[in-house]
């Protein structure tokens, strides 16, 4: 009964909370802000208060690009009560020309609403004159965002790591130079380029560089250590199974160890001016503001007001100071302990700092608080900046005494236990219920349960279930091979009906192939490009005219899908059976 009643107790719970939880607006994501023609972009649409993630949404701005679809993820969690439920649909960018372009708003629907995501700007240049240059399988490269910059000012360092060949257990050994340090940004991030015709995965690694003393620094070398996975031939396919999805059934492994080394770049770290320099000057450098509120500013004598001050920005918050407030002869004061937040994102280290004060006027009358100061080098205008409070007026109405003397105490102060003895302890009542002192009610019955009915069953049922459930289990293990060459028989007939049936959503088309594909070759594809595809069908016979062919509908059908073109033109269901055929051909 109690199981029945917590089983009731947790799903009312989830549906209470399921019925709670709002749908935000749809955000739209890039994982950079500047590519070149040769890479690979993710573009990520995230919706959060709902679950359902099946409709992909519609995205504006993807003319200059060709998309691909990367997967649908999505996430619940229930803390006290409360669902947050989140659904990602990926999306990878091929850029076609350069410019700048606004990609956004997506559009998606749910439960009959129609929501709208942000904008969000791309711009894509042309490769280096460098790119095309390089043939080896792996290389990696460094680079600064700026070559010139005053003492802890922030720098980015970036790492990208290029290779053409299988590669595992990355080691990175950052260089170790005096009065430099660094603090990575973010997770690594993988994508893929363009080198003289010839795709490269790019690992990218991105930190954020300080120097504590000026000077001129050769940022390096940077070592990074690898095993690249290597196969020797011993067939004349060669080239045919080069995917990383597939292995070579034809060949065996031959790992090796590898370490590439960066060219150093050099660094100019410059003194921060002595000239202007404000006497408050603490070391801060960076672009900051400042936010002030007194709440309220009007009571009565006796009462507290709260004065909050937070300065927040990019750069080395760690050396924002704490601000002191000066005394004031018509209150009394009482600082809080101040409280340091600092993030790391993409564009760099920052934070902020909140400073609060209690104040207890002791009289009435209108008052003007002193205004706080703080000064920073801002590195961008090479010139030192002053920030200052708001000027706060508090108006104090005269108050009574009992107001008075019920002056709150300062923030944090523990209350003090009452003078005098010890505590009495004191009875809440009495166990009415007896004592057991001997193990007289603790004994079982044992010779019941050897004679009776039941005591063949209970000693012969374990063995005669144990027998039945290892019969059910050899069974199960022979019927899969079975069971997927039904399901290879069936895959065609099942695509024909599909095709057949009106169906002409581009999504629909897109995972209609999906499921043939996985049901004809015993496969568990989750999403499918047009290039692994194209890998798929190659390793299984096909020849490359089809498999191009195959490529070339699933890059149309995702195009025309992710740019809005909700309906398929009525000739591609033909061509997509008329494939097939040909596939049910040349599949081996």
């Amino acid at each position: 009964m109690r199981v029945f009643k917590t089983m009731t107790r947790v799903i009312l719970l989830v549906l209470s909370a399921s019925a709670a939880m709002a749908v935000d607006a749809p955000t739209l994501r890039l994982d950079r802000q500047k590519a070149t023609l040769v890479d690979s972009v993710r573009l990520e649409v995230s919706i959060a208060g709902t679950r359902q993630g099946d409709a992909a949404p519609i995205i504006t701005g993807l003319e200059p690009f060709t998309v691909s679809r990367g997967g649908t993820a999505s996430r619940v969690q229930i803390v006290n009560g409360q669902m947050d439920a989140t659904v990602t649909h990926t999306f990878f960018l091929q850029p076609k020309q350069t410019g700048t372009f606004t990609i956004g708003p997506a559009q998606v629907e749910i439960d009959g609403r129609s929501l709208s995501s942000n904008r969000v700007t791309l711009t894509v240049t042309a490769p280096s004159p460098t790119t095309g240059k390089r043939r080896d399988p792996v290389f990696i490269e460094s680079e600064l965002s700026a070559d010139n910059i005053f003492t802890a000012e922030q720098v980015f360092f970036t790492l990208k790591l290029h290779h053409r060949v299988h590669i595992g257990d990355l080691r990175l050994g950052l260089p170790t130079i005096d009065h430099i340090t660094f603090k990575q940004l973010g997770q690594p991030r993988d994508y893929q380029t363009k080198i003289g015709g010839v795709d490269y995965g790019v690992v990218e690694i991105r930190y954020v560089l300080t120097a504590a003393r000026a000077g001129v620094y050769s940022v390096g070398p940077a070592r990074m250590s690898m095993t690249v996975r290597r196969r020797k031939r011993r067939s004349s396919l060669d080239g045919l199974f080069d995917s990383p999805l597939f292995g070579n059934p034809f060949s065996s492994r031959d790992d090796r160890h590898l370490t590439v080394v960066t060219q150093p770049p050099a660094l100019t770290v410059r003194p921060l001016p002595i000239k202007d320099q404000p006497a408050d000057f603490s070391g801060v450098v960076g672009r900051f503001e400042m936010q002030s509120t007194l709440t309220p500013n009007r009571l009565p004598a006796g009462e507290s007001a709260t004065l909050t001050v937070r300065v927040s920005g990019r750069g080395n918050v760690n050396r924002l100071p704490d601000i002191e407030l000066p005394d004031t002869p018509f209150a009394r004061v009482y600082g809080d302990q101040p409280v340091l937040e600092t993030q790391d994102d993409a564009n760099g280290s920052g934070g902020s700092k909140t400073m609060k004060w209690a104040l207890v006027p002791n009289k009435a009358g209108r008052f003007t608080l002193p205004q706080l100061r703080l000064s920073y080098f801002d590195p961008t205008t090479e010139r030192y900046q002053t920030l200052q409070t708001a000027l706060h007026t508090l108006t104090v109405l005269p108050g009574t005494s009992q107001s008075a003397a019920a002056a709150p105490a300062p923030p944090g102060a523990a209350a003090k236990a009452p003078q005098g003895g010890k505590q009495q302890i004191e009875q809440l009542g009495r166990d009415i219920l007896p004592i057991h002192m001997s193990a007289d009610n603790l004994t079982v019955p044992f010779r019941s349960l050897s004679t009776g009915w039941f005591f063949w069953p209970a000693l012969l049922g374990p063995p005669a279930i144990y027998v039945i459930l290892l019969g059910g289990i050899r069974l199960r293990r022979q019927t899969p091979e079975r069971r997927a060459q039904a399901r290879s028989k069936r895959a065609y007939k099942s695509l024909v009906r599909a095709c057949r049936g009106n169906t002409t959503e581009c999504t629909a088309l897109l995972e209609t192939f999906r499921v043939y594909l996985n049901d004809r070759l015993n496969l568990s594809i989750g999403t499918l490009t047009p290039d692994e595809a194209q890998t798929i069908l190659l390793a299984h016979g096909v020849t490359a005219a089809t498999a191009q062919k195959a490529g070339a509908i699933i890059q149309q059908l995702e195009t025309a899908a992710y740019a809005g073109q909700a309906t398929a033109p009525a000739e591609t269901a033909e061509d997509l059976l008329a494939l097939a055929g040909i596939l049910e051909k040349e599949l081996r």
